[in-house]
């Protein structure tokens, strides 16, 4: 299974080079470069299909990088090395306002907003057999005063903020938890050895880092509900709603309330207009099919769903974008 995805996503990059190489002749006003993810998430494989139709059908070489994700992403089109960029809500909100991981950064007011892609649910997964049984489980003024062992994503990713944030309002934080960021294969590797009693994603559903967790020990994943998401969804407006089927993994016998946050492409304000108006238009237009065929998640891709997480324009438009969604009727 491992070797077949491993070859779908070098065939996604190589048709992604193919179609750059064709317009190597194409003017510099319509080519940039797009940091994405690491080759073994979902966005790597998106972004090389969606810089593959901007080739076709608008004429624009978008070429995609594997990267560290959305902080690596966002700090490098700061520095101009990167002109666009795959970022989670979270992050992107931060890096434009200067705050969290970015404060001494400042803000970055030349990030604007392209797109968003697709849902990536948040689950919280933890031994079924184990002592947890809800998220409040994790605070220790619930729990008898024990620090359950937690993997929310690497060092200052947006997962590890995407967590911070969620448990904040279960009353427990990165000092009552015994909290270890690490990557996915790290995580993975530590909950199956039974070093850590939970790891957490935000993901593309079915995720294959979940399964691979699940395979030898069933899972329960935690849910989020009640006025408990309410008051995520009020302090951080870039979740909302979601559901984990049942039977989706190894002891995952019912349906899961939780959460999801989507994920953004981003561009620096300065970028041409006229790629970005050809980037869209040839993503969510002609070229939809193709990029909706990538994994199930890309199904989501659509042009309502587009300014998804972003409604209040917390993150400005491009101008691109914001000629492209006007056409579009999506926005006044």
């Amino acid at each position: 299974m491992k070797r077949k995805l491993f070859l779908i996503i070098l065939l996604i990059a190589a048709s992604a080079f193919i179609f750059a190489a064709g317009g190597a002749e194409s003017n510099a006003k319509y080519s940039a470069i797009m940091g994405s993810s690491s080759l073994g998430g979902t966005w790597y494989p998106t972004a090389c299909r969606m810089a593959g139709v901007a080739m076709q059908y608008g004429g624009i070489t978008v070429t995609v990088q594997s990267s560290g994700g959305g902080t690596e992403n966002v700090r490098l089109m700061r520095q101009n090395q990167y002109q666009m960029g795959l970022v989670e809500p979270n992050i992107a909100n931060y890096a434009y306002r200067g705050e969290q991981i970015f404060r001494s950064d400042g803000k970055y007011d030349n990030l604007s907003f392209v797109m968003n892609l697709y849902p990536n649910v948040v689950a919280a997964v933890v031994m079924k057999s184990g002592p947890i049984m809800t998220m409040y489980d994790y605070n220790p003024e619930k729990n008898g005063g024990k620090k359950y062992g937690f993997a929310p994503g690497s060092p200052g990713s947006g997962d590890e903020f995407c967590w911070e944030e969620i448990f904040s309002v279960y009353g427990a934080n990165k000092q009552n938890i015994n909290w270890k960021p690490s990557s996915h294969a790290e995580r993975v590797s530590s909950f199956k050895d039974r070093i850590l009693e939970g790891i957490g994603y935000q993901t593309a559903q079915p995720s294959g880092s979940i399964t691979e967790a699940a395979a030898l020990t069933p899972i329960r994943i935690l849910e989020i509900k009640g006025r408990e998401r309410e008051e995520i969804i009020r302090q951080f407006p870039w979740y909302s709603p979601a559901k984990v089927p049942a039977g989706m993994y190894n002891g995952q016998d019912t349906e899961v309330e939780t959460i999801a946050l989507g994920g953004y492409v981003l561009a620096n304000k300065d970028l041409s207009g006229d790629l970005v108006y050809k980037y869209l238009d040839s993503v969510l237009g002609k070229g939809l099919k193709d990029v909706q065929n990538v994994a199930t998640a890309t199904k989501e891709i659509t042009l309502e769903n587009a300014l998804k997480g972003n409604e209040s324009f917390a993150i400005p438009l491009h101008p691109g974008a914001e000629r492209y969604f006007k056409e579009k009727g999506l926005i006044n």
